[in-house]
């Protein structure tokens, strides 16, 4: 029993090392708007539209993370990168979720919306190329801004200079999230998007 009990221990200790380990190699960051990056430790709201805060060292002042002073932050628990843009139409930054970088940076929202007593999330992507102001493209929810038709265009224009990867969604004609990304991808870097 005792040889059992030390075998879990150890089993224990070696998972909260590793686990310990790939923390402090992998810290949260912000990037300052002037462009200084700031390893530290990022602390998010359970329930907040906010970015959350962020400390360099155990014992310094907690600080706000604001989209006009804070360009781009990582959270390494999630291995999630935001980014400071401004949506086409706003003049305010906020941040999204990076989902590819590249000539053409992909970027993410998921809003929780309440109707009929039920929350449902709606999943709005933005493109921007060679900018940080982002258009609309796809979307899960009903109400929108802009026709398919017209996100399409936008989108082909966005890609017409790679004429590969422009044939290839013409001819496919979907507009899916899964053939969004995987286009994008193959344009920045040549890579399809693996399953």
């Amino acid at each position: 029993m005792k040889l059992l009990f030390t075998k879990a221990a150890l089993c224990i200790l070696a998972i909260l090392f590793a686990t310990g380990v790939k923390a402090q190699q992998n810290p949260d960051y912000v990037i300052t708007a002037k462009g200084d990056s700031v390893p530290c430790k990022i602390k998010t709201p359970l329930i907040s539209c906010s970015a959350g805060n962020y400390k360099t060292t155990a014992n310094s002042a907690s600080v706000k993370i604001k989209p006009d002073e804070i360009s781009e932050y990582y959270l390494s628990k999630k291995e999630t990168r935001y980014k400071s843009v401004i949506k086409e139409g706003k003049t305010k930054p906020e941040f999204l979720t990076v989902l590819e970088t590249g000539k053409i940076n992909l970027y993410e929202q998921v809003t929780e919306v309440y109707t009929n007593n039920a929350v449902t999330n709606v999943t709005q992507w933005y493109v921007a190329k060679g900018t940080d102001t982002v258009k609309q493209l796809k979307t899960d929810d009903l109400i929108i801004s802009k026709s398919r038709k017209q996100r399409k265009g936008e989108f082909a224009s966005l890609i017409s200079d790679n004429k590969v990867i422009y044939d290839k969604y013409t001819a496919e004609n979907k507009f899916s999230f899964k053939q969004i990304r995987d286009l994008v991808r193959q344009y920045n870097a040549g890579e399809p998007l693996k399953d």
